[in-house]
């Protein structure tokens, strides 16, 4: 499917890479993308330095992701640092979003000199960009675009906490993530008693001869019966319809169900 406008996604936070706590989010967020019927090409985790930070989105942009969405670095310490490294990847200066500024002056009913820097340091933004009210916290959702060859790369800075991220990916990413994939997807998952050895070979075989379709063995699903070892395996199809990609489903599952038996396999519902 890497025909599709890609999406890449990056965690960032030295806390990550040092085992202190589980990133769940790009987990969630790449959930969030399957099931409109996106392509998430790339997940990674960034420790909190700068230029590690600009290099790697610097190289999304290279391979034209049409969508990069980064979580964490947007709090008010010194090494929340994405709104500084978009910044540099841009060329811009840092800028102070007055609506928000404002926004958090008449939550907390206080003047502007009663901000302490934490808070508005969560109030900056590259020049030119969007800065989105959090819905569910402080920080915002910093919406920038970067020209990319022909088109432009959407990037998308949002906080770490999970609860912020899913409230802001709902209210502001999940929307044009839907319009930029048109298209329709139906999956079914299923299961062969096969290894992955033989069952590789029978995807790719039928991928080549049922474009527009994705087929991935689950390995780290795999599991035992009484009549042997159970690999998952996800089929997907994508068309213009909802009927067109049920149709495309049903006619690669019916190419499978036949590869799979010449293997010696059955091909079990729901994996």
């Amino acid at each position: 499917m890497n025909d599709l406008p890609a999406v890449e996604i990056y965690s960032i936070g030295t806390e990550l890479l040092m085992g202190q706590i589980q990133d769940t989010n790009a987990y969630w967020m790449a959930q969030q993308i399957a099931g409109i019927g996106g392509y998430v090409r790339r997940i990674g985790i960034l420790d909190d330095e700068l230029d590690e930070v600009v290099g790697v989105l610097g190289d999304a942009c290279r391979r034209q992701a049409r969508v990069i969405i980064t979580s964490g670095g947007l709090g008010p310490t010194p090494d929340d640092l994405t709104v500084e490294a978009v910044s540099r990847l841009l060329g811009v200066e840092i800028e102070t979003d007055e609506a928000l500024v404002q926004s958090f002056m008449e939550k907390r009913q206080i003047a502007r000199e009663d901000l302490n820097p934490g808070l508005l340091k969560m109030a900056t933004r590259p020049a030119g960009a969007l800065a989105h009210p959090n819905p569910a916290g402080v920080a915002p959702c910093v919406e920038s675009r970067v020209p990319s060859g022909e088109s432009e790369t959407v990037i998308y800075n949002i906080p770490g906490p999970p609860r912020e991220v899913q409230a802001v990916f709902a209210a502001y990413i999940e929307g044009p993530l839907a319009a930029l994939y048109s298209g329709t997807r139906a999956s079914v998952r299923v299961a062969v008693n096969l290894p992955e050895s033989a069952c590789g070979p029978i995807l790719h075989r039928v991928m080549q001869a049922k474009p527009h379709t994705y087929l991935k063995a689950l390995v780290s699903l795999s599991h035992k019966t009484d009549d042997g070892q159970r690999l998952p395996v996800d089929v997907v199809a994508r068309a213009d319809s909802h009927e067109e990609a049920e149709a495309l489903l049903a006619e690669t599952m019916e190419m499978f169900r036949e590869a799979a038996g010449e293997a010696g396999s059955k091909v079990y519902e729901g994996g």
